[in-house]
């Protein structure tokens, strides 16, 4: 009955009268996040498991800044307004949550909700943005990141590996509004980080010498604008006469020592010649992780080539 009330409005009224009748004003005031929960329930609960959404209460983060007073890392965690390729402007109202749902898709030079899609929606106005497809939306916080990822010259986006497809469905859950949408696809607004898995990873012996190489993270690994995210490198080399050495690395962004996208990082092995095999262990430490975890163990072997006359 309600959906046949809402027809009959339609077709009599047309869109643009019931847009002025829908229009829900307040959404125009930059209202705080759990308003939009309204109509995109699904989204806001994946925000709330979000790094974003803890941008600016996480302990680490007051740390780092001691109590909020270094001004330069600030504007990244309650951004008043995320554009492309542009540091944004520290937010006055409800830093408490972070980077949110105003400050990536609220425009104040149109009045407009942007996204990636062209939908109707009478409750705001809604602008087509096909910058929420592309890397550079995320450069203007994300710079060396963006940078890093940019020297890869891969064609897969931060959004591809950030912000992967959960499901097809409709975006808005707010009845009869869904009713005139067709399903689209769900991006994951928990903005997970990337793990990189041991196939993202390559380890040889050549010249007597370990190379580890980053060859499925395309940008630096790990990376970080802000944070002390650490892979640690643990090399244990067995020697024939039954003795063992072993050799610690640590790769952190901070220190520029990260691994590049498909740069090896090399290692002089002591006397190769004697070595009998080298046993690699990688863990990782994220930035808000206090314990390390486990990302490869690895085993080789010199090779031993014979030649013959």
């Amino acid at each position: 009955m309600k959906l046949f009330l809402f027809l009959i409005l339609l077709f009599t009224l047309g869109c643009e009268r019931l847009n002025e009748i829908f229009l829900e004003e307040d959404l125009l005031q930059r209202p705080p996040s759990k308003r939009c929960s309204d109509c995109h329930a699904r989204i806001y609960e994946a925000w709330k498991e979000s790094r974003h959404y803890h941008a600016w209460i996480s302990e680490q983060f007051k740390e780092e800044t001691e109590n909020y007073t270094k001004l330069k890392c600030l504007s990244c965690h309650a951004p008043h307004q995320v554009d492309p390729m542009k540091k944004p402007l520290l937010r006055v109202e409800r830093r408490h949550e972070g980077v949110n749902c105003i400050a990536c898709h609220f425009k104040e030079e149109t009045k407009s909700m942007h996204g990636p899609y062209k939908v109707w929606s009478p409750p705001h106005p809604s602008t087509e943005d096909k910058n929420y497809t592309k890397s550079e939306i995320c450069a203007g916080c994300h710079q060396k990141t963006y940078k890093e990822w940019k020297a890869a010259r891969v064609k897969i986006t931060c959004q591809q590996c950030h912000m992967k497809v959960v499901d097809y469905t409709w975006i808005m859950d707010k009845f009869p509004f869904f009713l005139f949408h067709t399903r689209k696809a769900l991006h994951d607004h928990t903005f997970p980080a990337g793990k990189a898995k041991p196939k993202d990873i390559k380890i040889f012996l050549q010249d007597e010498k370990l190379n580890i190489v980053n060859v499925g993270i395309p940008h630096n690994l790990p990376t970080a604008d802000q944070g002390n995210p650490r892979y640690y490198m643990i090399v244990k080399i067995f020697y024939k006469n039954g003795k063992s050495k072993t050799i610690r690395r640590v790769f952190f962004a901070q220190a520029k020592t990260a691994l590049r996208y498909l740069q090896p990082f090399m290692l002089k092995i002591p006397n190769y010649e004697e070595v009998q095999k080298i046993r690699v262990e990688l863990y990782r430490k994220l930035a808000w992780q206090k314990k390390k975890e486990l990302v490869l163990i690895d085993e080789l072997k010199p090779l031993k080539i014979s030649i013959k006359d």
